[in-house]
């Protein structure tokens, strides 16, 4: 793919990566950026690109808000040119950022749960991407103190963590 507003059309779910990686290093260049795009996880499901460089950290915005644009980016331009949809998830990653950010996500999580179970008051979290919610939701499913539900519109919607209603009485009885 050496021209992003090329036309043409693939079918392949084995080029796939290349395809993504190609694309990817192309809006890399046209940025002037110095981050290196290389092909990482690749399985049945998701293909995962991996970003190194100087320049990488400027991917990731606040809370990844730029690394989820790029990605989406890449997905729409495959998309354009691909004859099927594919069911393979593209996802971009600089320098492990997504496993630290699903790591601080859940201990911030369980750090709130135990606040939510010892005051026995709800807790609201900032606005979550869909993602970052279920990383949240994820890590307290099978917490037996509190229970958590997703509030509010668009950009707005967070999760508010609050004690589990069978958990009070329990306890008093």
């Amino acid at each position: 793919m050496t021209d992003l507003t090329q036309t043409q059309t693939l079918t392949d779910e084995e080029d796939l990566p290349k395809e993504a990686i190609a694309c990817l290093a192309k809006i890399l260049s046209l940025g002037g950026l110095d981050v290196t795009a290389s092909i990482g996880k690749v399985t049945d499901e998701e293909v995962t690109l991996d970003l190194q460089g100087p320049d990488a950290s400027l991917l990731i915005g606040r809370h990844g808000q730029t690394l989820d644009s790029l990605q989406y980016l890449v997905l729409v331009i495959l998309s354009s040119v691909r004859l099927s949809q594919s069911s393979v998830r593209i996802s971009i990653d600089v320098e492990g950022y997504r496993q630290r950010r699903i790591e601080t996500l859940t201990r911030y999580a369980l750090s709130l749960a135990a606040q939510v179970h010892e005051t026995n008051e709800e807790a609201v979290l900032e606005p979550l991407n869909p993602l970052e919610r279920r990383i949240v939701h994820t890590a307290l499913v099978d917490n037996p103190h509190v229970e958590t539900y997703s509030e509010g519109f668009g950009q707005d919607r967070h999760i508010v963590i609050a004690p589990r209603k069978s958990s009070t009485a329990a306890e008093t009885t």
